[in-house]
């Protein structure tokens, strides 16, 4: 049977232009502006659709780049979508799972992480001793970190070893009383919900004498301001509009002063 899945992925391609790749996989593109590549959740296998509200209120000012085919992006994809768009960066916008390896390209300028989750790496020492140890990537471009809280603090939280150090020049920020689904539009966050997996956001709690049944209780108010945050930060980020910027920094080499030199002439400052 023809699911609604179905008809909405083929829209969604009848809509935005394509191109191929060298590898063979479909680039969508849409907006206007800078290049962006977009990174869904599940190492990018889920759809784009799921985060439409999003993806419009970035599009007037970045074009948001994606791989179609659903498969999970890797270094090599980023390197293969620079030389098709025949642009020397790009920026990268993520959320949830993605591989570390990622951000290890050159090709990239500047990358946003929403809720960033990567697998662990496995130590065998001996065979009765097995450690689990959190992913560390070091990058060469400012990195920024939006967190929802709800994810990191709370009933249903993520494991400490799926939660990545990223090192370099990183700015991070803990967004409240919102959950890790709450980024997807409305529809596709209660079905998250609904599933129990992770947390979301609640409204606010009223006095007893002054409760009354409201069934939404404000949520998608919550989600629609929180996705209108991460939108606005994440163009002023990337457009470098933004007005003071105070980033965490860790200076490893001449290769990190020499992008703290950028990014000071950027307006940007450094705790």
């Amino acid at each position: 049977m023809f699911s609604i899945v179905n008809f909405l992925i083929l829209g969604f391609q009848l809509f935005n232009p394509s191109v191929k790749l060298s590898s063979g996989k479909d680039l969508s593109l849409v907006g206007s502006g800078p290049p962006v590549i977009f990174s869904s959740g599940l190492f990018n296998t889920m759809p784009r659709f799921l985060y439409n509200d999003l993806v419009n209120k970035l599009k007037h000012n970045v074009t948001i780049v994606t791989i179609t085919d659903f498969s999970p992006l890797s270094k090599s994809d980023i390197n293969d979508i620079a030389n098709t768009l025949n642009v020397n960066q790009v920026s990268y916008i993520s959320h949830s799972s993605f591989k570390p390896e990622v951000l290890e390209s050159d090709k990239i300028n500047k990358a946003i992480l929403i809720d960033p989750i990567c697998l662990p790496q496995v130590n065998v020492g001996t065979f009765s001793q097995i450690d689990v140890d959190h992913v560390n990537i070091d990058v060469k471009f400012p990195v920024m970190i939006f967190k929802a809280e709800k994810l990191y603090k709370g009933l249903k939280t993520l494991p400490e070893w799926q939660d990545p150090e990223i090192n370099g020049i990183v700015y991070s920020e803990v967004v409240e009383n919102v959950g890790h689904p709450d980024l997807l539009d409305d529809v596709w966050a209660d079905v998250a919900k609904s599933l129990g997996f992770w947390e979301t956001a609640q409204g606010e709690k009223m006095d007893f004498k002054d409760w009354k049944f409201i069934k939404n209780n404000n949520v998608k108010d919550i989600r629609k301001n929180y996705r209108d945050y991460v939108a606005e930060k994440s163009l002023d980020f990337i457009n470098n509009h933004c007005n003071i910027l105070v980033v965490s920094e860790i200076v490893n080499d001449d290769d990190d002063k020499k992008y703290m030199d950028e990014l000071e002439s950027e307006n940007i400052e450094f705790e």
